[in-house]
C-alpha cells in the first residue's frame, strides 16, 4: 500500500534536508573554529577562500530551495546559473585546498596523506550530483534531490569534525573510518530514502543513483585509507605538489 501525501509536503521536505545539512556543517565547523583561528602558522588564504565559497554555495542553494517553495521560480532559474558557475569553480578549488592543507601537515605526527581519498571522493560526488542536478532541472523531484545530494557530499566534513574533535575518534578499520567521517551523511541519506518510501512507496531513481555514488565512493575511500600503496601514492603526490599556501 502506498501512502499518499500532498505534493506540497514532498516539496517542503527539501527545506528540512537543507536545514539538517546546515546544522551538521555549523556544529562541526563550530567545534573546530577556535583551533582554526589560533593555528600556527596561520591557515593560508586559499583555505579561507575555499571555506567562504563553500558556505556561499550552500547559502545560494538554500535560497534556491526557498524560492522554489515560495513561488519565485523566475528568480530561481536565474540564480541557477550562478549556482552552476560557482559549482564549476568549487571543484578545482576543492582539490587545491585539499592538497594545500595536506602539504601543511607534512612532518606533523598526525600526517595522513591517505586521507586525500576522502577529500577527492567528496569532490567527485559533489561534481557528479551537481551535473545530474543541471541535467534534470526540468524534473523537479529529481533536480531537488540531486542538488541536496551535492550539498550532502560537502557536508560530511562537519560530522567528521564532530567525531574527531568532540569524541576524539581514532578509527582503526575501514568501517570505523566510514562511521567516523560519514555518519552524518548516512543519517541524511537514510532520511531521504525513508521519505521516498513513505511518500511514494518506492525510492526515486535519482535518489538511488546519487546515494549509490556517495556510498560507493565513501566505501572505496575508507578501504584505501588502510591501503599501503595508496598511502605511498598520496605521499608522493603531496611531495610533488609541495605548495602549502
Amino acid at each position: 500500500m502506498t501512502v499518499t501525501l500532498p505534493v506540497q509536503a514532498d516539496r517542503r521536505v527539501t527545506l528540512v534536508w537543507i536545514l539538517a545539512i546546515w546544522t551538521f556543517a555549523l556544529f562541526g565547523f563550530g567545534a573546530d573554529f577556535a583551533r582554526f583561528l589560533h593555528e600556527q602558522p596561520a591557515p593560508p588564504l586559499v583555505l579561507g577562500l575555499h571555506g567562504a565559497i563553500s558556505v556561499g554555495w550552500l547559502g545560494l542553494v538554500s535560497t534556491q530551495a526557498l524560492l522554489a517553495e515560495t513561488g519565485g521560480l523566475r528568480l530561481h532559474r536565474q540564480l541557477g546559473w550562478w549556482v552552476v558557475g560557482l559549482s564549476a569553480a568549487m571543484v578545482p578549488l576543492g582539490v587545491v585546498a585539499a592538497l594545500v592543507d595536506m602539504a601543511r601537515q607534512v612532518g606533523h605526527p598526525d600526517y595522513a596523506p591517505q586521507f586525500l581519498g576522502e577529500e577527492f571522493q567528496d569532490v567527485f560526488a559533489f561534481a557528479f550530483c551537481t551535473v545530474a542536478g543541471v541535467v534534470t532541472r526540468r524534473r523537479r523531484a529529481d533536480h531537488s534531490r540531486f542538488m541536496v545530494l551535492a550539498a550532502v557530499a560537502l557536508a560530511d566534513v562537519g560530522p567528521g569534525r564532530i567525531a574527531t574533535n568532540l569524541v576524539s575518534a581514532t578509527p582503526g578499520t575501514p568501517l570505523a573510518v566510514w562511521l567516523t567521517y560519514y555518519w552524518g551523511t548516512a543519517l541524511v541519506l537514510l532520511a531521504m530514502l525513508g521519505w521516498d518510501l513513505v511518500r511514494r512507496g518506492r525510492v526515486t531513481p535519482s535518489l538511488l543513483l546519487g546515494a549509490g555514488v556517495l556510498w560507493a565512493g565513501e566505501a572505496i575511500a575508507s578501504v584505501l585509507f588502510f591501503t599501503p600503496a595508496w598511502k605511498t601514492a598520496m605521499a608522493g603526490l603531496v611531495r610533488a605538489w609541495a605548495w602549502a599556501g
